[in-house]
């Protein structure tokens, strides 16, 4: 997309589509809704395609580095909405690859990659990887405690920017260790079927957050649409991480 209607990016871009479900927090999954629904595809499940997405949307990206280098400010990149980067999936290990080298061509670009398999991020990032690329932060979902240890597989990934999607809230975290964390999205869930928050996990993280010099992010509350109520308790709390090489 040109400009993503994600609260916290200013760019989306999707090198494939399709996934496969994993907890909870995958029951009303709008990507699978979206193309399924929308698009007439069928691309959910271990046992569906996946659909590499078009060359001219695989040069957007380049565009968008070009003017952010051009206006001298750098951009957020989501990469994927639509996907999981890191999936076990034919189609994923064929293309990883050359999503990492658009990656490297895209430098005025900061890619935030955001996945529900942390445990596998360590033995599909690109061989010099280092300490980290300065222009890719990585991020797991978190919804609830039954999948903290996403958090813990993410916290051994060096990296400049590494954060947790509290999204979509279905559960407290407030016992969640953030130890290595850079930034913390909190959402409720949208869309159809959404499930209502409690307030009070959002202000539990917001103290943790703030306690722990950690950025946080309250993207919006539970309700049938996406950003229908971004402020926590009237204020607009929408906070950015500052990379470890920045």
């Amino acid at each position: 997309m040109e400009r993503s209607l994600i609260a916290w990016t200013d760019h989306t871009f999707n090198p494939w589509m399709g996934c496969t479900k994993v907890s909870d927090g995958c029951k009303n999954c709008y990507a699978a809704t979206l193309t399924k629904n929308r698009m007439g595809l069928h691309l959910w499940g271990p046992e569906a395609s996946r659909q590499v997405t078009s060359p001219e949307n695989w040069k957007k990206p380049l565009k968008w580095n070009r003017i952010a280098m051009r206006e001298g400010q750098r951009r957020r990149v989501f990469c994927a909405s639509l996907c999981d980067i890191f999936e076990e999936h034919p189609v994923a290990d064929e293309t990883r690859p050359k999503v990492w080298e658009l990656i490297r061509q895209c430098d005025w670009l900061d890619w935030q990659i955001l996945t529900k398999r942390p445990h596998r991020i360590a033995a599909n990032l690109p061989a010099d990887w280092g300490t980290g690329w300065p222009n890719v932060w990585l991020g797991t979902s978190v919804e609830d405690m039954r999948v903290a240890h996403r958090a813990d597989d993410l916290r051994d990934i060096p990296a400049v920017v590494r954060f947790i999607s509290y999204e979509p809230a279905i559960g407290s975290l407030q016992t969640l260790n953030l130890r290595g964390i850079d930034w913390v999205i909190y959402g409720g869930e949208s869309g159809p079927g959404w499930r209502p928050e409690d307030k009070e996990w959002a202000r539990e993280m917001r103290r943790k957050c703030e306690a722990a010099g950690i950025a946080f992010f309250h993207k919006q509350s539970a309700s049938y649409r996406a950003e229908m109520d971004i402020e926590l308790d009237g204020e607009s709390v929408r906070n950015y991480p500052v990379p470890r090489h920045g």
